[in-house]
């Protein structure tokens, strides 16, 4: 790759590096009590909430997905967006509240909230663990992505690319710490906004301007590639369905996400952010499985569609225009994993680590967390074959399905104890396992069988041990 491109990834590294710094100066004063106090605007709110959520898989698996698939890949993020909207319509608000009434860092310790005795302690302990294989796992696949932009970019061998993209991101991850975190979500939003921009102007020019060579190419794709038909009735249903639940599934079970909304200003501020994650996560998703529609038309020979973007624009394009989009790459990537890794650090402090120190100790063991957890992580992912990469993605829909339905539980205030809460963690995990394990997640996805088992357990637990009591 030209110099020039180099320079532009050189440089978004060194910003993301200043942000960091930035917000260390400012995190001096944070985490006193809880993540409430960091009174976070909406924009704060929503833009990092977007960018954590997004994941390599915007500017890698959405290219791939539309290149294969064709306009029918559309369906999955507006499915998604029914989700959403239901999402924001019931729950950041009164997470947040929920944040501000207990003062929690943690999804554990909101889970914990006003329950006491054994019960809780192995609730938190259980949801903590669970949270740490699951996110280890995922951030460890995460390397694997980064791995193919450093590669590329550089011409590095697999092993020294996955190292130096892992070692950047832990490197501004212990620096900035939580607040670090959102200030570069932000950052890398910004620059992931122009590259996606960028991307669609540019694709949308090489269409037409060999219109001829591009309908060609469409038309050998097949009679269904430009079609929105999406197989019959039921089969459409049953997907935006399945992928509308996992959506809320996610916005409660994701626990890197959910600290964004503990972080938000008031209730009112943290809900009015939900335009903001809707528009920015569903614009850069669509405009990407568009780009892999297009580069069909313009490139139909591409072994490796996840490598659509940058092989595109290093074929097509300015030196300069490249290193933007390596920046916009690295972006997605980076955004995840540094909300996932902060989150992992919080998690051991506050959760696993017994309280025996103050903040400012407190903020050190989250930065020594973080390089200790990131240098787990890097040796899981160098050992990490094809079906340990699977797995540690499906670890996290086993872990929303675990963890929803106690969140929604909890915030909504329904019934529960720490005993109904165990249940119906442990019940959530298990029955999504079994209907992964029976391989009808075609028909629903994991997630939503998870949050319906933990939702009727807890219910169970409850009325049975309410009958218990009266009849003691």
């Amino acid at each position: 790759m030209s110099p020039k491109a180099q320079s532009v990834l050189l440089v978004t590294f060194l910003a993301t590096f200043g942000v960091a710094f930035l917000a260390r100066r400012r995190s001096l004063q944070d985490e006193h009590g809880g993540l409430a106090e960091l009174n976070l605007n909406r924009w704060l709110v929503g833009l990092s909430a977007g960018t954590t959520a997004g994941s390599g898989f915007i500017a890698t698996g959405s290219v791939a997905f539309g290149y294969s698939m064709g306009l029918k890949s559309i369906y999955l993020p507006v499915s998604w967006l029914l989700g959403d909207l239901v999402f924001w319509y019931f729950f950041p608000a009164r997470i947040n509240r929920t944040g501000r009434d207990s003062q929690a860092t943690t999804l554990s310790q909101i889970l914990t909230y006003q329950l006491s005795g054994t019960l809780s302690a192995v609730l938190a302990l259980l949801c903590a663990l669970t949270i740490l294989v699951s996110l280890t796992g995922f951030l460890s696949a995460q390397w694997l992505t980064g791995q193919k932009l450093l590669s590329g970019a550089f011409g590095l061998s697999n092993s020294t690319a996955l190292g130096t993209f892992a070692l950047l991101i832990i490197a501004y991850s212990s620096i900035g710490g939580f607040r670090g975190s959102i200030y570069t979500d932000v950052l890398l939003a910004i620059i992931r906004i122009a590259g996606t921009m960028i991307a669609l102007i540019a694709i949308l020019w090489f269409a037409m301007d060999d219109h001829m060579a591009f309908a060609k190419h469409i038309a050998a794709a097949g009679s269904g590639f430009m079609s929105m038909r999406f197989g019959g009735i039921a089969g459409t249903a049953s997907f935006v369905l399945g992928s509308a639940i996992a959506a809320i599934g996610f916005g409660l079970g994701q626990p890197q996400i959910l600290t964004r909304y503990l972080a938000g200003r008031t209730p009112e501020e943290t809900r009015s952010a939900w335009w903001i994650y809707i528009g920015f996560g569903q614009f850069t998703w669509i405009s990407m499985i568009v780009f892999g529609v297009f580069l069909r038309g313009i490139m139909p020979g591409i072994t490796d569609p996840e490598t659509g973007l940058s092989v595109f624009f290093q074929s097509y394009t300015d030196a300069a225009l490249t290193g933007i989009i390596l920046a916009h790459v690295f972006a997605t990537i980076a955004g995840t994993s540094n909300g996932v890794l902060v989150t992992i650090a919080q998690i051991i402090v506050h959760d696993v680590v017994p309280r025996v120190f103050d903040d400012r100790q407190a903020r050190l063991c989250i930065s020594v967390a973080t390089l200790l957890m990131g240098a787990v992580s890097i040796l899981i992912s160098l050992s990490m074959h094809g079906s340990a990469y699977s797995v540690a993605l499906s670890s996290m829909a086993l872990m929303g399905a675990g963890l929803a339905s106690a969140v929604m539980i909890k915030v909504l205030g329904w019934r529960h104890s720490a005993a109904s809460l165990l249940c119906a963690v442990i019940g959530g995990i298990g029955g999504a396992v079994l209907w992964q394990q029976s391989g009808l997640g075609r028909l629903l996805y994991e997630p939503g069988v998870g949050m319906a088992c933990g939702l009727g357990i807890n219910w169970v637990t409850v009325r049975t041990f309410t009958v218990e009591t009266l009849r003691k």
